[in-house]
């Protein structure tokens, strides 16, 4: 008996076992899906004496309805940097903490928003077009570039300089705030000292706050013992 070879039942048998991985590679992905990827980035530079220093960044910006959020930590000699913003009916925040030592950057730009939140911290932010800042914690130093939105201080014993803000509320006490054009100031708190060179609107209330200004002609509303005047 004679057994004869026939080619084309290995192709056709080649040709289906790879329809079948195929098959079975595409089902594992179904139509549709998203697919997320998360990276983390760190850099480090040796310095004398064998430390090193640390720079830690996170950017998050939204479109649409969006909420975007990032925060960046540091000890020792590190600095860390965050940035938020937002369009449309975006909300975007940022957050940073750091301990003696450190020094926090911080990007802002309309819509974006940034809370100090930890004791003793040390930061600057730029706001670009806007931004807001919230000093929740106590001696803290803020140094803050550009043309920012609001500037709200909850926590006592603050120092503060910057360019301008379209509104300072200091709720806190033994709050030193130095800027130049400061569209409308409100404090709500005691033992507060505030100097401007130009501002249209002053409100305080509480006792023993001082505010100067050197141009302008703000309207001035005041209750307590408080001091407002132009130098």
């Amino acid at each position: 008996m004679r057994f004869k070879y026939r080619p084309i039942t290995l192709v056709l048998g080649s040709a289906a076992a790879v329809a079948l991985l195929t098959g079975c590679t595409e089902a594992d992905t179904p139509p549709g899906s998203t697919v997320t990827v998360e990276s983390e980035s760190a850099t480090t530079a040796p310095t004398a004496g064998g430390s090193s220093e640390t720079a830690a960044g996170a950017s998050p910006s939204g479109t649409g309805d969006t909420s975007a959020s990032a925060s960046a930590s540091g000890t020792g000699d590190t600095s860390a940097s965050a940035s938020a913003s937002g369009t449309g009916s975006t909300s975007a925040s940022a957050s940073a903490s750091g301990t003696a030592g450190a020094t926090t950057a911080i990007a802002l730009t309309g819509g974006g928003e940034y809370k100090i939140t930890s004791p003793d911290s040390a930061v600057t932010v730029e706001c670009s077009g806007g931004g807001d800042i919230d000093v929740e914690a106590d001696n803290a130093e803020l140094e803050f570039t550009g043309d920012c939105e609001d500037i709200e201080v909850d926590g006592d014993n603050t120092t503060i300089t910057g360019d301008n803000a379209e509104t300072v509320d200091i709720e806190g006490n033994n709050n030193a705030v130095t800027a130049d054009t400061v569209g409308q100031i409100d404090v709500d708190g005691d033992n507060n000292t505030l100097e401007v060179e130009d501002t249209r609107d002053i409100d305080v209330e509480g006792d023993n706050n001082t505010v100067t200004y050197a141009s302008g002609e703000p309207v001035i509303e005041t209750e307590g013992n408080n001091s407002v005047s132009s130098r």
